[in-house]
């Protein structure tokens, strides 16, 4: 490998681009109804809700998982 490629990797969960503020809310309106346990109906309810021009798996079970997680790490705990 003398030209360098191969010889790192990115991990690409889902897909790069950002959610809409619609689309997180929709993913979070969709968890506390079905839990964060239950991802094939939280990526089924939502999937109506994706902005135009979004590939078939941007509300896969394991991109929705991998949002929730974003958006809780990014909340602060109410006082």
């Amino acid at each position: 490998m003398a030209n360098g490629v191969g010889k790192h990797k990115l991990l690409v969960i889902g897909p790069t681009e950002p959610w809409s503020v619609r689309e997180k809310l929709c993913l979070a309106t969709s968890v506390m109804k079905s839990g964060d346990q239950n991802w094939v109906s939280v990526s089924r309810a939502i999937k109506p809700f994706a902005e135009p021009g979004r590939p078939p798996d941007w509300f896969s079970q394991k991109h929705c998982a991998s949002k929730y997680s974003e958006l809780l790490e990014a909340t602060e705990a109410p006082k």
